[in-house]
């Protein structure tokens, strides 16, 4: 009876398009040392409500150095505990020990996929990685949309303000919403989540909207602690897929971490080592 009141759940309230996330994240933050490894895992989620899908394997992920220089990685496959239906998801982790200090950015690539309302869907995302000195934080991966800092993406407290950059082809986005949304560290079950005044769930409460300036700029608040991604979205015409051609969305994606006033950390239960 639960699994099916949970699928019910999972048909209606959720919509695996607009809340599909390809994450980036580090524990217990995304700090690091010099010649220590630091282990990134990746993954899909609807982060707000702690539930995990399948991933398949990016088409790109490097790492871009406090120099602009890119490096290769390699994915070690993983899986993630989905608490909603009580299965194991796929997902991977990379491994890296930084050489020289400084600013690096974990970048990803998907593959084109097909969603069953028919659009094809290219995802960006990026996470960065402070390692002692700050060099480098504003740098970017290169790709066709993307949120430039102008805020050092690190060492946010709660209630911490971001201020940002939307590029599009190497020119600023004229217009568009941003999205914010709190990676939650367990899976919210419809009792967990948020009400407003009629009884229904609060959309709102969990993922936040901000209107882009004319020349990209944003500036969002990060209440809580923990991972937040901010997310931007463009149609970006139609692209010929299989044997049909599809409207094309590209998605960027971008990770910052959150600390709380406390020393304290967030365990994501989910997440298996």
């Amino acid at each position: 009876m639960l699994f099916f009141f949970i699928l019910i759940f999972l048909a209606l309230y959720i919509s695996p398009v607009s809340g599909y996330k390809l994450f980036v994240i580090t524990l217990p933050d995304n700090y690091g040392k010099l010649k220590n490894e630091k282990v990134f895992y990746i993954g899909a989620a609807e982060p707000a409500f702690g539930i995990i899908y399948n991933l398949k394997p990016p088409e790109k992920f490097f790492l871009l150095a406090p120099n602009n220089k890119k490096s290769k990685l390699t994915l070690i496959r993983t899986e993630y505990e989905d608490k909603a239906l009580n299965v194991k998801r796929r997902g991977y982790k990379i491994q890296v020990i930084p050489k020289v200090k400084g600013d690096y950015y974990i970048c990803i690539e998907s593959y084109y996929f097909l969603t069953k309302e028919s659009k094809l869907i290219k995802i960006f995302t990026k996470a960065p990685f402070h390692l002692e000195t700050e060099k480098g934080w504003d740098n970017l991966c290169g790709f066709d949309l993307e949120i430039k800092p102008y805020t050092r993406p690190y060492g946010f407290h709660e209630k911490g303000i971001f201020w940002g950059q939307v590029w599009y082809k190497n020119k600023p986005l004229e217009n568009g919403t941003i999205e914010i949304e709190r990676f939650s560290p367990f899976f919210l079950s419809l009792e967990d989540l948020p009400k407003d005044s009629y009884g229904e769930i609060n959309y709102p409460y969990l993922r936040k909207t901000v209107k882009i300036a004319k020349n990209g700029f944003f500036v969002i608040s990060l209440e809580e602690p923990g991972w937040w991604v901010i997310t931007i979205k463009k149609k970006a015409g139609v692209k010929g897929y299989g044997n049909n051609f599809y409207p094309l969305e590209i998605i960027n994606h971008f990770w910052i971490y959150v600390y709380p006033l406390q020393e304290r950390y967030l365990k994501y239960e989910y997440i298996t080592h």
